[in-house]
């Protein structure tokens, strides 16, 4: 594949410390202020230590430690992959679209681990009755920093600039459709910039993809479910990998893009139907380049033995990560476990539960320590019993 070299990527501005693989694994319950008992069910989500400004606020699917410069006249894509720019000289000038180009191939796409438990239940409305569906808990984790490189990474991990295309695999060379090319007519990722900046057709875009390759998804998945299991959590599961900030795309100054990307004049189309002719036309008009990947390997190979990792193994990630997870997973929690929540989790108790102060006296610590050992043992009880089942 053809290559455009670039800088090496920044360090990231949050890293965990890869050394620390158990560093989670002594803790697995969940703090005494998250519990309550109602009759028949496990706590809901009360009380918990306070969480980062960003992962209160924000209840989307991205929350990097590594955060993507922004670029003029840009939005983000209402499903948060694209970072979509309509800045002239993008398309205007072949030097300053390849400098923004390396820039961002500097920065990895939002990489978040993603475990939701949903449930139904029937209820009664006037004289029928009907399901509806429950989420008993929706836990974010962002995993961003696992593609950032240290000092530390081993060189065959370090990549630079961008890949392109083999002659023999289809993609948007500026044609409306993918096609192919003859070995001896490739280009490099200047070429294609070049190409782009120069054509004679106003309604063209180009577009940079980011790329996680090397993350074995399905092992972590597994170690996730058991992890969630041992809840005795008896709802529906899912647990994903959502990949945002993936692309950059650049649209030449045209009446047609700026249109392209209204919300309301969107909408009129759909209503009044003429998206049965725009859409023909906007397909028919366009030219696009979609030719240069920014790859961020997670290891050296999918899976398997010896393989070597950027920041850490998932197991290892797994390890740092679980007794937050299961907390997060029992309090019903619904967003971001941050470092914070997994350093307040790590400095509770062996049974997971928070240390309670001295009173100064006697027989108050006596109170207070038997309402530990209750919360406790009705916390045990209940997780036997098993919850989050369909009703």
């Amino acid at each position: 594949m053809g290559k455009m070299t670039g800088s090496k990527p920044p360090p990231g501005f949050y890293r965990d410390d890869p050394n620390r693989d158990d560093a989670a694994s002594t803790s697995s319950a969940v703090l005494m202020e998250d519990v309550e008992y109602p009759d028949a069910d496990l706590p809901a989500y009360q009380d918990v230590p306070p969480v980062a400004g960003k992962a209160q606020s924000q209840y989307h699917e991205t929350q990097s430690y590594f955060i993507q410069p922004d670029l003029p006249k840009s939005h983000l894509s209402r499903d948060e992959t694209t970072t979509i720019t309509h800045y002239p000289l993008y398309s205007q000038d072949a030097s300053f679209l390849g400098q923004m180009l390396q820039d961002q191939a500097k920065y990895p796409p939002t990489f978040t681990a993603r475990m939701v438990g949903t449930h139904t239940e029937t209820r009664r409305n006037k004289e029928k009755q009907e399901k509806v569906t429950v989420t008993d808990f929706d836990v974010r984790l962002d995993m961003t920093h696992l593609l950032v490189p240290s000092a530390t990474t081993h060189t065959s991990l370090l990549r630079s600039g961008f890949e392109t295309p083999s002659p023999g695999m289809k993609a948007y060379r500026g044609h409306r459709t993918k096609t192919a090319t003859a070995a001896e007519s490739a280009e490099d990722a200047d070429a294609y910039i070049n190409s782009y900046v120069s054509s004679q057709f106003p309604v063209r875009s180009f577009t940079l993809n980011r790329h996680i390759i090397n993350h074995d998804s399905a092992g972590l998945e597994t170690l996730l479910k058991s992890l969630i299991g041992s809840t005795n959590y008896r709802g529906h599961l899912q647990v994903s990998f959502p990949i945002t900030h993936n692309r950059v795309t650049v649209y030449s100054p045209c009446w047609q893009n700026d249109y392209r990307e209204k919300t309301w004049l969107r909408w009129f189309f759909y209503l009044t139907f003429l998206w049965i002719f725009s859409w023909p036309y906007l397909w028919f008009v366009t030219r696009r380049w979609e030719v240069m990947t920014a790859v961020f390997p997670y290891s050296s190979a999918p899976e398997g033995r010896n393989r070597e990792f950027v920041v850490k193994s998932e197991h290892a990630f797994f390890q740092e990560w679980k007794a937050s997870i299961r907390r997060a997973v029992l309090g019903k929690m619904q967003g971001w476990v941050d470092e914070e929540y997994r350093v307040a989790t790590e400095e509770a108790g062996r049974d997971g539960l928070a240390r309670m102060p001295s009173t100064g006296n006697a027989t108050a610590d006596g109170a207070l320590g038997f309402l530990q050992q209750a919360v406790s043992v009705g916390r045990d009880v209940a997780m036997a019993g098993g919850w989050g089942a369909d009703s």
